[in-house]
């Protein structure tokens, strides 16, 4: 039996380094397109620079899931009061 070598592609969370898996063993792709439909519907977070986020539920991960958020809209008419009773300017 001849040995070969094959390239591959993992995928692991960027935050804590987990790899991608299926019933506990990493999971290997033959290119990107592959990858990227393998992890849709799982709960991964695939971010446009190809930042890869896992599932985990922690503050270091929902700290970058947050940063991928434009910042909240501060709405106030003129002439309503704020929250502290203040009139806008």
């Amino acid at each position: 039996m001849p040995i070969k070598t094959h390239a591959c592609i993992t995928v692991a969370c960027d935050i804590c380094k987990y790899a991608y898996d299926e019933d506990e063993y990493t999971a290997h792709f033959t290119n990107l397109a592959e990858a990227r439909k393998a992890l849709a519907g799982t709960g991964w977070t695939i971010t446009a620079d190809a930042k890869v986020f896992c599932t985990t539920e922690d503050a270091e991960h929902q700290a970058a899931l947050d940063a991928l958020m434009p910042p909240e809209p501060v709405t106030q008419v003129h002439g309503q009061l704020g929250l502290d009773g203040s009139e806008a300017s």
